[in-house]
């Protein structure tokens, strides 16, 4: 088990080291590393694809209208401390300021994906983001009610009980391997592998010890 999960440590490597990456395909794959809970494997690889999706703020994603991208860029620099501003989800509002309807109403995902990222606010003042999660929320329940199907029900039932940033990261791992080959977009089976593996690797750790304590 853990000589499989090092080849696969270096395949996924590989991956962060492409050149041809572009910066929102990194924002996805430090995304899917820290939501897996095996970011810890990739500490210098996350460091360096941040660096690339933080300057890319007039780039790929300043022009990017897709509210799942620009709200998981959002939320993976705010969770390692990169600043990015609140004003990523104007584009996204019409001319009165609020989140427009006709753009975001049939987008679960991004909506769940904006619900999240809103909690990463650190200052009173950033009301946009309150905002965010009231609108996100309420046309979330509206899904839930009809056509949302698994695994979205459930990470959207996890976050409304515990937003995904306050969630306890071990626990959303164990969930979100269960539903990661699930996506509707897709997911890579290497980096899925290699969550399992980790898992199970560090439950067994923890039985060991728990059986030393117990002698």
């Amino acid at each position: 088990m853990g000589e499989r999960a090092n080849f696969l440590k270096g395949e996924v490597r590989k991956k962060f080291e492409a050149a041809a990456m572009s910066a929102i395909d990194a924002a996805m794959l430090v995304d899917a590393v820290v939501h897996l809970g095996i970011d810890h494997c990739f500490r210098e690889e996350i460091a360096t694809a941040l660096r690339s999706v933080h300057e890319d703020e007039e780039g790929e994603f300043g022009s990017c209208d897709d509210l799942h991208t620009v709200a998981v860029r959002f939320l993976v620099l705010r969770q390692h401390g990169l600043w990015v501003s609140a004003d990523v989800f104007d584009k996204f509002r019409d001319d009165k300021g609020s989140f427009s309807k006709s753009l975001l109403c049939s987008n679960p995902r991004g909506l769940l994906s904006l619900y999240n990222a809103a909690h990463m606010a650190v200052t009173p003042e950033e009301k946009v983001l309150d905002d965010a999660i009231a609108f996100a929320r309420s046309h979330l329940v509206e899904a839930m009610i009809g056509e949302l199907r698994s695994p979205m029900v459930e990470q959207v039932s996890r976050s409304f009980d515990i937003p995904l940033p306050r969630f306890s990261r071990r626990l959303e791992s164990m969930h979100y391997i269960a539903e990661y080959g699930q996506e509707e977009e897709g997911h890579d089976a290497q980096i899925l592998e290699l969550a399992r593996l980790e898992f199970e690797l560090v439950r067994s750790l923890h039985l060991r010890e728990l059986r030393e304590i117990c002698r």
